[in-house]
């Protein structure tokens, strides 16, 4: 029964994405290292808080009502449907651009394996035949960032970190998203970049036993005066077992959007 193993204990790891049923005037938690959803029912009304939290694993679980935060950031939803809730990790709603920790250079001819995580976003939705969504909230505040010109470039989040040529160095996580990125240099000149804009709204987000993940990314650049290419693999990535999808693509890429995407990459990640 949804929810039943919420009611005995405590939820952790990946698990807290598992669907729960609150109760009439009950109280759940979603607690992750940066930050805490808390989620009320009472009547046709859905009560949702979030707050900064630190150095805590990730958790769900039931409080008693007395618990939840004194706030005026309460914010009220109205629906009246009486079913089981799903919590689901969502990748943010705009382009990521990712600035590595390190200058990368890839020399001509060569391909690397990256692997990056991404902050996903909480998503929480009725689990009934048409699932609806109630709300979702940044688990992580990214900021904000120009990418490209000023005429034809666009908003993104902007997220400094590494890039992981390795899963040993991944601890897994409940809030961060392990997208694979191939990059392999077809021309005949040094490939190097400081930033790399990546479509997230593009890829979904599946579950495995410990960590989450997000689509496989293909890069091939052919030089700077060549469109760079960008495939997106659809299938669960093959890097971990059991993979189940979590939260689909909220622009599932089409052929113009892949195509529009190869054009943009080149002067986007300053390639």
């Amino acid at each position: 029964m949804p929810g039943e193993k919420l009611r005995k204990g405590i939820r952790t790891g990946v698990t807290v994405w598992d669907p729960v049923e609150i109760p009439q005037r009950r109280c759940a938690v979603w607690r992750f290292t940066p930050r805490s959803i808390w989620v009320e029912r009472v009547e046709n009304e859905w009560h949702a808080l979030s707050q900064r939290e630190a150095g805590r694993r990730a958790e769900a679980m039931f409080v008693e009502r007395a618990e939840k935060p004194k706030s005026s950031l309460w914010r009220h939803y109205l629906h009246t449907q009486d079913v089981a809730v799903l919590p689901a990790p969502v990748l943010p709603d705009r382009p990521v651009v990712v600035r590595p920790d390190r200058a990368l250079t890839l020399l001509p001819g060569e391909t690397a394996q990256f692997f990056v995580e991404i902050p996903v976003w909480f998503s929480l939705s009725c689990a009934d035949g048409r699932p609806t969504r109630i709300f979702e909230e940044p688990i992580c505040q990214l900021s904000q960032t120009w990418f490209g010109d000023p005429l034809t470039g666009e908003l993104c989040y902007g997220l400094a970190t590494r890039l992981h040529q390795g899963l040993a160095s991944i601890e897994p996580s409940a809030h961060l998203a392990v997208c694979p990125l191939a990059i392999t240099n077809e021309s005949e000149s040094d490939l190097a970049f400081e930033k790399i804009c990546m479509h997230v709204e593009n890829l979904s987000v599946f579950r495995g036993p410990q960590r989450l993940w997000a689509n496989m990314l293909n890069v091939i650049f052919r030089g700077p005066e060549q469109a760079t290419q960008i495939e997106i693999v659809h299938e669960a990535p093959s890097f971990d077992r059991e993979l189940v999808l979590a939260a689909a693509a909220r622009q599932p890429a089409v052929g113009w959007n892949i195509r529009r995407t190869f054009g943009m990459l080149k002067s986007f990640a300053d390639f």
